[in-house]
């Protein structure tokens, strides 16, 4: 366990960690909070032919912002960035199938932010969680 926290204190890391904690948390709050997201979100659910869709519907946003919290605190962040992959892969799916332009208003239909997010996510898990993250906090008392 102690090397899934093991980081050094870069701060490009740590900006790298603090963005993408913020952009998972405004993504999973936006989708429960927004009526204009909420919508889009359903719409994308719709078009991508997705199983559950009331459990999808609640539960990925409540699990974004639940992920982008751990992420943005650098508490075992690895894991959180983890967890990010299969829910960006599944975001690129849904913007190459999705053909309704409502379902993106704030982001084109490419999947650009979701590659830009599983870029962030493997930076995380192959460097750590940089500067101002309580994975290094630990790592420092252990020393």
């Amino acid at each position: 366990m102690y090397n899934l926290r093991k980081t050094s204190s870069s701060k490009i890391y740590g900006i790298n960690r603090v963005m993408l904690g913020i952009m998972f948390m405004m993504t999973g709050f936006m989708k429960l909070a927004l009526p204009d997201y909420g919508h889009a979100w359903s719409i994308q659910l719709h078009e991508a032919g997705f199983p559950f869709y009331e459990l999808i519907y609640w539960g990925v946003p409540i699990m974004e912002f639940i992920i982008g919290t751990i992420i943005l605190l650098g508490y075992y962040a690895r894991i959180g960035a983890l967890l990010v992959i299969p829910i960006m892969l599944v975001a690129v799916y849904v913007h190459l199938t999705v053909t309704d332009p409502g379902a993106f208003p704030s982001q084109p239909q490419l999947p650009i932010m979701p590659v830009i997010a599983l870029m962030m996510a493997g930076l995380l898990w192959v460097r750590g969680s940089g500067s101002w993250s309580f994975d290094i906090q630990t790592q420092l008392r252990k020393v």
